[in-house]
Formats: structure tokens, sequence, C-alpha cells
């Protein structure tokens, strides 16, 4: 009879011993899809500048750190909200809209390659002109500037700068020039 109350007890624990397993440790669990990859993480710096008799002028620097193979673009913006008039109503109040003006970069890297990588930038600059245009005379506010460059490629030697785009003005005689120089973020 004692014999066959331990048979019974074993029967009805052992589901409960094999059932147990042992906890997961860090080294088990998979990696983490977000988790950054060392080297994966870039500097990118531009130098946006205009060029007038062969001189550069008016430099200005932007930076941003872009990741590889995020899928997403990276921006920088600095602009300011400007007052547009664009009509009066019937009660005779004007209409306002807002506009940014200044400047816009989006950029996102494609790919690593040995030593370089490629990536894909818009870059978007404007200002409001500041002698009035042939319009002031008849009210129709400020005239306003913009220089895009839309899907522009590169692929940059690191630590190197590279002209992303040179683009003539159509005001003037001087041309805009864009260069991006990338690092590696350690």
């Amino acid at each position: 009879m004692k014999t066959f109350l331990n048979i019974i007890l074993v029967l009805a624990l052992a589901p409960a011993v094999f059932c147990q397993s042992p906890g997961k440790t860090t080294l088990d669990q998979p990696a983490r899809k977000d988790a950054a990859e060392p080297g994966s993480y870039y500097k990118l710096s531009f130098a946006i500048f205009e060029v007038e008799d062969a001189k550069r002028v008016n430099q200005r620097e932007y930076s941003m750190i872009v990741k590889s193979n995020e899928g997403r673009p990276t921006s920088v913006k600095s602009s300011t909200r400007v007052p547009i008039a664009t009509g009066v109503t019937e009660s005779h109040d004007t209409q306002i809209t807002y506009i940014d003006v200044g400047l816009q970069i989006s950029c996102s890297m494609l790919k690593e390659l040995a030593g370089k990588i490629a990536v894909t930038c818009d870059v978007e600059i404007s200002n409001i002109l500041p002698e009035p245009g042939p319009d002031a005379r008849n009210n129709l506010g400020p005239v306003l500037r913009t220089t895009n460059a839309k899907y522009a490629w590169a692929v940059l030697a690191l630590g190197k700068p590279t002209t992303l785009s040179s683009i003539d003005d159509v005001n003037s005689k001087k041309r805009i020039q864009i260069e991006v120089t990338a690092t590696k973020v350690e």
C-alpha cells in the first residue's frame, strides 16, 4: 500500500516537474530590431554658401546625425513664420496666412559602402527679397525667393567635403553651393 501511494504521488507531481523550464537569461533573448549596431551612426555637416566673383560669401553651417538603414529621413529646420496677406473678407478684414521662410534639410542614409556612405537629401532655402518687387506698387506683398535641391544623391567619402548641389541664383550673378561632409560617430 505504501508503494502504491508513492507511485500515485510521483505520477501526480511528474507533470509539474516536467513543465517547468529554466528562466531565460539576457543571452537567450533575441536582439532588439531597433538596437544600434556599432558604427551605424554618421554626422553630416553641411556648408551652404554663396559664390560671387569666385569668392565664398555668406556661409552658414548645419549638422545632423543619421542612422544607417533607418528608412526615415532626418531633418533640420531653421525658419521664421512670416504673415502674408491673402485677401480681404466681405467685412473688409485682411485674411492672413503664415509661411515658413528659411532653411530645411532632410536626409536619408541609403547604405554603407567601403569607407563611404550613400545619402539622398532635400534642401530648401527661402527668403524674402529686401527690396520691393515690381508688384509692390500693387500691394501684393513681399517677393519670396526659393532655391530647392530635391532628391540630391551623393556618395560621401568619410571626412571629405563633397558638393551636393550647385545652383545659379536667377536674380543675381551669385551661385548657391551646398557641401556635405560625413564623419563616423564612434
